[in-house]
């Protein structure tokens, strides 16, 4: 296999697009916890380190014409697709670069209000992790925001002896990472099915025996094959960003924002004991068997008054992610069913059908104090998400993102231009294939301007 900073580079990452790196979801995280956003009247801009093949950045800067963004990648193929993407698509306020992380930091690039790093920074080695850093401290804007997602303990405790025999039985087979991981896959089965007990508690074993179909080849080779790989304590993660002057704001992963529909009231009130909020944070990374986070940080940001973190919240645009009739109102959690079909939750859903809008729009047919309770809580359960208040064309896009479907280089994902994307489900693929399905799916499209 190829390295480069103890990540494979022979099979390229799987293509799609990462919501919680948007602008408006990352400002939604900051105002959940009091924190003043970047400032965006006058453009702003974006990194993604580690961007992979380009697909979201791409698709952020065609839906933020306002912005100027970047993606840095070590692998040129990653970076080959992603400028072809930008290319096909007509997207002219994005720049890919081919570089290492210790490389880009001497480029001739702007400071950044958002910097983000989805899937990168437990699959290499310490040095490019403290490239990594070192690029942060140097390139974030005053203000900025900054997304960390990583595999965490103790989550990932069951599933370090796979990781292990993948990585060290793939290394002495043949062939690019692909046919290496399930050559090693292979023998792990066999393992496993001799009752091994170290393998008996694995999920990601459950998961290929149950589920083969959502992990592709480019998704196993990138998360368990490469010599770096080390799933971290969010006390270790968030001490290295200190020493940077970064401090931990929020989740992008948005339940993990509200400990009581987290962990449920008899959690929480042993957790509520704990004042560090660091050991506070470990030890509720244990109640919850935290496998991943995706953690926003900060430095330089304003602190607001509740009643100027209220209006924030309430001046934001939000919009459903799926048509009325299909919206579920309730999500699973740590603890249990979490259901919030009530009358303010339907009014604000019935509001957003007609398309995004903030939250103020609707505030007349709602009490206020239900009304954003309610719409923090639909951000939760996925139901609606936190978008721009302004429509970016999308036309040339997505018709480049149709003419993929179902070939080599498909990305099965339908921008929005409210700021974001949706991936496409099985309805929504035989609508845009040219299938009268009898849908709801036309008239959403529509009340978007798609």
């Amino acid at each position: 296999m190829i390295e480069l900073g103890g990540y494979v580079t022979d099979v390229p990452y799987v293509l799609g697009f990462k919501p919680m790196v948007a602008p408006a979801w990352l400002d939604h995280v900051a105002l959940l916890w009091g924190y003043e956003p970047p400032a965006r009247d006058a453009g702003f801009t974006w990194c993604d380190l580690g961007c992979g093949q380009g697909v979201t950045a791409a698709i952020l800067a065609a839906t933020h014409p306002g912005g100027t963004f970047y993606g840095i990648d070590a692998m040129p193929v990653h970076i080959a697709h992603a400028r072809r993407l930008a290319d096909a698509a007509g997207i002219g306020n994005v720049t890919f670069e081919a570089a290492d992380f210790t490389a880009a930091a001497e480029l001739s690039l702007p400071r950044f209000d958002y910097i983000v790093a989805h899937g990168v920074y437990t699959w290499v080695d310490e040095p490019t992790r403290a490239a990594l850093r070192a690029f942060i401290d140097r390139h974030l804007a005053p203000g900025g925001l900054v997304y960390i997602s990583y595999n965490a303990m103790p989550g990932w405790l069951s599933d370090l002896p796979f990781q292990r025999l993948a990585r060290e039985l793939g290394a002495a087979a043949p062939g690019d990472g692909a046919a290496r991981f399930a050559a090693a896959a292979a023998i792990i089965d066999d393992l496993a099915a001799a009752d091994t007990p170290a393998l008996q508690s694995s999920y990601i074993l459950r998961e290929l025996a149950q589920h083969p179909q959502d992990y592709p080849a480019g998704y196993l080779v990138h998360e368990f094959m490469h010599a770096g790989w080390e799933a971290l304590y969010v006390t270790d993660v968030r001490r290295a960003f200190a020493k940077i002057g970064l401090w931990p704001v929020g989740s992008a992963t948005l339940l993990e924002n509200f400990d009581l529909w987290l962990l449920g009231r008899k959690k929480l009130a042993l957790i509520d004991a704990i004042a560090d909020p660091n050991l506070r944070e470990l030890v509720r990374d244990f109640v919850i068997d935290q496998r991943l986070r995706c953690d926003v940080f900060a430095r330089d940001c304003a602190v607001l008054d509740e009643t100027e973190q209220r209006r924030r919240l309430l001046d934001r645009t939000y919009a459903l992610t799926r048509p009325q009739a299909a919206v579920a109102f309730e999500t699973s959690t740590p603890a249990g069913r979490l259901i919030c079909r009530n009358k303010a939750a339907t009014a604000i859903v019935a509001a957003l059908a007609n398309g995004p809008r903030p939250l103020a729009a609707i505030a007349a047919r709602i009490a206020d104090a239900d009304l954003l309770a309610n719409a923090l809580l639909l951000c939760t359960t996925g139901d609606i998400r936190p978008v721009e208040p302004t429509r970016a064309p999308v036309a040339v896009l997505n018709q480049v993102l149709r003419g993929r479907l179902g070939g080599p280089e498909e990305i099965a994902v339908l921008a929005l231009p409210c700021g974001t994307a949706l991936d496409i489900d099985h309805t929504l693929r035989g609508l845009l294939g040219g299938a009268d399905q009898g849908s709801d799916w036309p008239a959403f499209l529509s009340s978007h301007g798609c």
